[in-house]
């Protein structure tokens, strides 16, 4: 997946046939998220379209944590 640099945050949109195909895509991001304690925004829309949003708020860019999550949502995904 490719991610793109959106007003310096990291930024890409998944795809997926349900909200329930979504929303267990979604658990096993949180669930990794939960073990690295390094959260993306997200936001449903178009009831099967995920965009998820990285940067690393308390240094204001992005870093190896959001290159770091970036790869395991990849993972996650493919």
């Amino acid at each position: 997946m490719e991610w793109n640099v959106v007003d310096g945050k990291l930024v890409n949109t998944f795809k997926f046939q349900s909200q329930t195909e979504l929303v267990s895509f979604l658990l096993k991001v949180a669930i990794f998220a939960d073990e690295i304690n390094h959260h993306p925004d997200c936001k449903i829309f178009k009831a099967f379209q995920l965009e998820i949003t990285l940067f690393t708020y308390d240094q204001q860019k992005i870093t190896e944590l959001d290159d770091q999550l970036a790869n395991k949502i990849d993972e996650l995904y493919r």
